[in-house]
């Protein structure tokens, strides 16, 4: 099933189309038309792209703006508008540093060209794996020998790093059931491997067997006490029963009491409620009378 991204370019392409009916776009030999979905293959050519025709750095914008402008390029490439280095392949590794991204290094004033070459040349060569003035030198003087695989694009790098990430994860897990298998051998030597099914079974019995035998063979040997121990005694005891049932008490006779004084507030209430029914129909009978006779 397409996704919502294929679906919106397949839109995109359709409008083109519409927009210039039977108008096809030459582009160069041995180039192929592009879509929204080689924005990581395509990731150099795009980032050229936007510094030299929009004057704005990859680095600086943010995930759906990079995107809009890739619709653009998708475009500009589609139609064959672009520079025949684009459609040739761009190394960005040959490139300055200073073209990829908008900051600007400050040096100081006593610092010569030559120390800034060098340094140049030490940092492409930590951040490439190569050195500068030696492919500068083998880039002359073979110009037309057949290079080398490219650099890895942003999305080899993603990759690259998700698997690693998976890499190190699936360690983690294999050394900590090691130490777990480890640790359970430790203690299966110490104290011997715990019996399962029908021996653990057979291992309850025998234990349960034993705590009875020695709960018979204790006999009248067994603990003894008298009743004061057992139910209570002493003069301690009876008086915290005695203030018990007193508190009992008179919460009993308090509960009897509110009862009485809400059943008696109750019929006071209905026997107004009647006698005030039973003057309201009177005077309705006498208005009755008065006027129908």
């Amino acid at each position: 099933m397409p996704s919502r991204r294929d679906r919106e370019t397949e839109k995109s392409l359709e409008r083109d189309r519409s927009r210039s009916p039977g108008r096809a776009y030459s582009l160069p030999s041995g180039v192929d038309p592009i879509s929204e979905k080689d924005y990581f293959l395509k990731s150099d050519e795009f980032r050229v792209w936007l510094k030299d025709e929009k004057g704005k750095y990859f680095d600086e914008l943010s995930g759906d703006r990079a995107r809009s402008y890739f619709r653009k390029f998708v475009k500009a490439w589609n139609r064959g508008k672009l520079s025949k280095t684009l459609y040739s392949g761009v190394n960005l590794s040959a490139q300055s540093a200073t073209n990829q991204t908008a900051y600007k290094w400050s040096f100081g004033p006593g610092v010569s060209s030559e120390a800034l070459r060098a340094v140049r040349e030490e940092v492409g060569s930590a951040t490439y794996g190569r050195d500068l003035k030696s492919q500068a030198t083998s880039s002359s003087k073979g110009a037309n020998r057949v290079h080398g695989p490219t650099l890895p694009s942003a999305s080899d790098l993603v990759l690259a790093r998700e698997a690693a990430s998976e890499y190190q994860a699936a360690e983690r897990d294999y050394k900590r059931k090691r130490d777990r298998t480890e640790a359970k051998e430790r203690v299966e030597d110490m104290v011997g491997p715990k019996p399962v099914g029908r021996e653990a079974m057979l291992e309850k019995k025998r234990a349960r067997r034993e705590n009875d035998k020695n709960f018979r063979e204790k006999g009248d040997d067994g603990f003894e006490a008298d009743e004061s121990t057992l139910l209570g005694g002493g003069d301690s005891f009876r008086d915290h029963i005695a203030r018990r049932d007193a508190a009992r008490k008179r919460f009993e006779e308090k509960r009897n009491a509110d009862k009485g004084d809400k059943n008696s507030s109750t019929q006071e209430r209905a026997t107004a409620i009647r006698e005030k029914d039973k003057a309201t129909m009177d005077m309705f009978q006498q208005l009755a009378k008065q006027r129908f006779g």
